[in-house]
């Protein structure tokens, strides 16, 4: 009853803010800018380019590929349009568990979690235009530059940190005046960068203390990451600025963009080349094929991605198979590899003001949503309600496990002016899925009572954890195993950053603000003593908290790594026509919060798309392929040749191989293909066992592949190609017992397809 009482309570006062919005704020609504929601029956048939996800990625992508008015897109968002609730950033916390947070969890688990209701972590992603950008704390870290020379080190050409510095730079709009005329920032871009509005007095002594012991009040998004900062955020004039506000209100006239919302995507259909030629939705209860005749491209994130492609059947081919899902494409990387941030909650520490600096301060419905603090915000613009109360500022450390002259700190702090007992359970606790027990225990006589939480946060987790489909329902939420604290070297650097948070409020500038640790344990750690690494383990283990920085699921690599899904251009192994463009490609997760680099993946992918797509010979024009508007295991095709590729190369699924770098590098190879077929020299006879022959009349390679390349196969395999070989796209299957009952279409052996679009594009008959 009490609960009820107080959910009724929160809606009041979000309805009074709702309408005080409306009446006194009408450019937060912005209503002439905002996205139109196309219906089901106004959609067209067929696309140049489907893009599923209209969250932090695919807002990105749907801009930038409309920048060229000859290619039509269509954007498919799950979730609504944003409310305008979601640009205050006080009521960020709120905003999870809503209609607009896909509302996911972790599976039970006795090694972490272990203080949340039924032993599971919220694991909130946004279902709303916009993405989790939606629903995030706003916060803007690019990450370590040696996170992206790892990439390219890993055999992922083109992602070093010089690579892909540019694109962080073409979104940006920095509005903080110290840095904008810093050679690190930029200004003119979608993406507003601010620091939050408001600023609680207890931040600035905290990063005095930091600067007490030892570290630099720097900018931690410029030439080295270790340090202390004041958060730099995704905010527009002290409001939330998502990728939705950013990328797509600005466009919202575009001609040649369609936006469908609340439009659930439940597969991917691929045809008998292995060609994606579309995608099955639902709306509103109806469902819908589209055709999109140049790609499809997965932006739904690191859960829903990889989802998508088992739900498609492109994934571990026996995992698919027991669900009953025809397997088309054997990658069992897809859902695997799952990284996360994780953090110690529960790291709360009391303080008091001087007697000459004011009263005490909470964040109670009485404060927070006081007819004072409204007319701030609504008339002043100013007031508690432009505060992000998780973190005003951050830190990122070293622990002895890390060597600190290398920039590359292992820890970082989220610094937030208030801790879980000074909102009486409204957002931490709810937002966390916090049980009763604990939080009685740790906060109950301590409500409201000044305090303030030092947050660590493991950057770069040696634990993988995976993804699986629970059923072959699109609507059912997949298996989520993120395995935290697997690797037991993730325990000790998340200890040591616990003690790291300790030595910092020890400084004096705490000292003089009384600061000291909540004397509450955490239920079930009662036994060690404080502090000790048995106790700030079992903290770890019970109060573990995700900072929603899942990444990794359809991780990128070159195609010797069996467990890569897609290659350095973000195309989809074995698959042509599909590209995944979100967190899930990163095959190590970054050293900072996720939303910034996934913007700038979006960015670098959109340019990939267009060297691939644009100036092509006018010969070669794509047109939405002739399938029925079914949905079948092998869809129809009037002529074969007909299948649509991405933009021409036979190295379309290894770029690394070099040996035809673009189209028209193919076409240089026409002239002896025709003579060849003049001649009638052996190769191109029509009958099928020809199609191996074909292969080998064409010329030596020019371009020498590297002796003894591997080249992936569809099994996970490898096979040696010498050097003046032209292998096929992939290597012959293996014998079919291998994997019974597996799709194995014949354009794994695509020699014929490659000989079709030639003679097609030589009009040879």
């Amino acid at each position: 009853m009490i609960t009820y009482i107080i959910l009724m309570l929160c809606l009041g006062v979000l309805i009074v803010i709702r309408m005080a919005i409306h009446l006194y704020r009408p450019d937060i609504e912005d209503s002439e800018h905002r996205v139109r929601d196309h219906p089901i029956e106004d959609l067209n048939d067929c696309y140049d380019f489907v893009i599923v996800g209209g969250g932090s990625a695919g807002a990105v992508l749907a801009n930038r590929l409309t920048e060229n008015p000859a290619w039509k897109v269509l954007l498919l968002e799950a979730g609504p349009d944003e409310n305008v609730l979601s640009e205050v950033p006080v009521l960020f916390p709120i905003l999870q568990t809503s209609f607009i947070d896909w509302q996911f969890a972790t599976e039970p688990s006795n090694d972490y979690c272990l203080s949340m209701i039924d032993k599971r972590c919220k694991w909130p992603r946004g279902k709303v235009l916009g993405g989790s950008s939606v629903l995030n704390a706003m916060l803007y870290i690019r990450g370590n530059k040696r996170d992206y020379d790892n990439w390219e080190r890993m055999g992922n050409a083109g992602w070093s940190y010089n690579d892909v510095f540019p694109y962080f730079l073409k979104s940006e709009d920095i509005r903080i005046a110290e840095h904008q005329n810093d050679s690190y920032h930029a200004t003119g871009g979608p993406l507003t960068i601010e620091y939050f509005r408001y600023e609680h007095p207890i931040t600035n002594k905290i990063l005095e203390a930091g600067a007490q012991l030892g570290y630099v009040v720097r900018d931690v998004n410029g030439e080295f990451q270790t340090g202390f900062t004041r958060s730099q955020a995704t905010v527009r004039d002290g409001l939330r600025c998502s990728t939705a506000k950013a990328f797509l209100r600005p466009i919202s006239k575009r001609q040649n963009l369609h936006i469908s919302m609340n439009s659930l995507v439940e597969k991917v259909l691929v045809d008998e080349y292995r060609t994606v030629y579309g995608v099955k939705f639902s709306k509103h209860g109806h469902k819908k094929i589209v055709k999109a005749s140049k790609e499809v491209i997965l932006s739904a994130g690191s859960i829903q991605s990889p989802q998508l492609l088992m739900l498609s059947g492109i994934g571990d081919a026996t995992e698919l198979k027991e669900l009953g899902i025809f397997p088309i494409a054997h990658l069992p990387g897809v859902g695997k590899n799952l990284q996360d941030h994780t953090a110690m909650g529960g790291h709360s520490f009391l303080f008091e003001y001087p007697s000459d600096k004011g009263a005490r301060f909470c964040f109670d419905l009485n404060t927070l949503f006081s007819f004072g603090n409204l007319i701030d915000f609504c008339v002043h613009n100013s007031g508690l309600m432009y505060s992000m109360v998780e973190a005003e500022a951050m830190a990122f450390v070293n622990t002895k496990y890390q060597n600190p002259a290398e920039d590359y700190p292992d820890i970082q702090l989220f610094l937030a002016p208030t801790a879980d007992n000074m909102d009486g359970g409204l957002f931490g606790k709810r937002a966390n899925g916090i049980t009763d027990e604990t939080y009685a225990e740790l906060y109950e006589d301590l409500l409201y009572e000044s305090s303030f939480s030092i947050v660590p946060l493991l950057l770069r987790p040696k634990s993988r954890g995976y993804i699986k489909l629970r059923d072959s329902n699109p609507n059912s939420p997949p298996l989520i195993y993120p395995n935290y604290y697997s690797h037991p070297d993730d325990v000790k650097i998340m200890v040591e950053g616990a003690r790291i948070a300790q030595a910092l409020v020890e400084q004096p500038a705490l000292k003089e603000m009384n600061a000291r640790p909540n004397p509450h344990r955490n239920p079930g750690c009662e036994e060690h003593e404080l502090m000790s690494f048995e106790h700030l383990e079992c903290q770890a283990r019970h109060h573990t908290l995700t900072i929603y920085h899942p990444v990794g699921t359809c991780a990128m690599g070159p195609p010797d790594n069996p467990e890569a899904v897609v290659d350095a251009r973000l195309r989809v192994y074995g698959i042509r026509n599909l590209r995944v463009i979100d967190g899930s490609i990163m095959p190590t997760i970054v050293s900072g919060n996720t939303n910034a680099p996934i913007i700038m993946i979006a960015e670098k992918a959109s340019d990939m798309i267009k060297e691939d797509w644009s100036n092509l010979p006018q010969e070669i024009i794509t047109e939405c392929p002739k399938t029925n508007n079914v949905e079948s295991k092998t869809a129809y095709f009037d002529e074969p040749s007909k299948m649509q590729t991405t933009p021409y190369r036979l190295d379309v699924f290894n770029e690394t191989t070099n040996l035809f770098p673009n189209l028209a590098d193919t076409i240089k190879i026409t002239d002896r293909v025709k003579r060849i077929h003049k001649n009638k020299e052996p190769g191109f006879e029509s009958d099928k066992k020809s199609e191996e022959a074909s292969v080998k009349a064409l010329p030596a390679n020019p371009y020498k592949i590297k002796s003894g390349l591997n080249i992936r196969n569809d099994f996970g395999t490898v096979s040696p190609y010498a050097e003046d070989d032209i292998p096929p796209f992939l290597p012959p299957p293996p014998p079919p017992s291998r994997h019974e009952n597996v799709y194995i279409p014949h354009v794994m052996y695509p020699q014929r397809a490659i000989s079709d679009y030639i003679f097609k594009f030589l009009r040879i008959k």
